[in-house]
């Protein structure tokens, strides 16, 4: 890939594992450009299979949107998975003193487009993303659950998509630049203060720093 074009991310917060953000994440941000200029829906996205290394992600979206006509094959997209995020004070930095920052979870994925039009192919996608909306219920909905007739009748409003990935690529920034005892602070403001975000972020450096210890 064009290193211009790179999700940008200094060494210490690249992701050692962006699939899993995608994983964790799926509700995204599909970019693309058109002959008009870009367009940008958000709606959840997904690996096509549960493969480690699989190398498509699916979805689709309400056909009414301008968007979805304007989907053509052969473009290039860029699906943003935004993980949690939370602002940091500085005043949480005591050891090395610094300014304001922000720590966040993101993950980009870069591909080629294929829309997809034909019935068969969007109930399969359609059962996909089902599946795994649907995991950890006690008693998951399928979508032979939908009420007769319903499904078909949804089909013609929806335009699905594959994308054919060309770079999978992710942050964490979590303080991790800084001392253990800055760190320590962060976590504890986040956990107190409780905006949105702040636990999640906070929980994610707690794991980071029993990963460092038992290292």
């Amino acid at each position: 890939m064009d290193d211009e074009r790179r999700l940008y991310a200094p060494k210490a917060y690249i992701a050692e594992d962006p699939r899993q953000i995608v994983r964790d994440h799926p509700f995204a941000l599909l970019i693309t450009t058109g002959e008009t200029g870009p367009w940008a829906t958000s709606i959840p996205i997904y690996f096509e299979t549960d493969d480690p290394a699989e190398t498509r992600l699916i979805g689709h979206m309400a056909r009414n949107n301008p968007h979805a006509q304007a989907l053509r094959a052969g473009d290039t997209a860029l699906a943003v998975f935004a993980g949690p995020h939370a602002y940091v004070s500085a005043g949480w930095y005591r050891e090395r003193p610094t300014v304001p920052t922000w720590n966040y979870v993101t993950a980009h994925v870069r591909g080629t487009l294929d829309p997809i039009d034909d019935d068969e192919t969007q109930l399969r996608l359609l059962d996909r993303v089902t599946e795994m909306v649907e995991q950890g219920h006690s008693s998951p909905w399928t979508m032979a659950q939908a009420p007769e007739g319903r499904v078909d009748a949804l089909l013609p409003h929806i335009r699905s998509f594959r994308i054919e990935i060309d770079s999978v690529e992710g942050v964490t920034k979590l303080s991790q630049t800084h001392p253990v005892g800055d760190r320590a602070r962060v976590i504890d403001a986040l956990e107190a203060r409780g905006w949105f975000g702040d636990q999640e972020i906070a929980a994610l450096m707690r794991e980071n720093e029993r990963t460092a210890e038992e290292s």
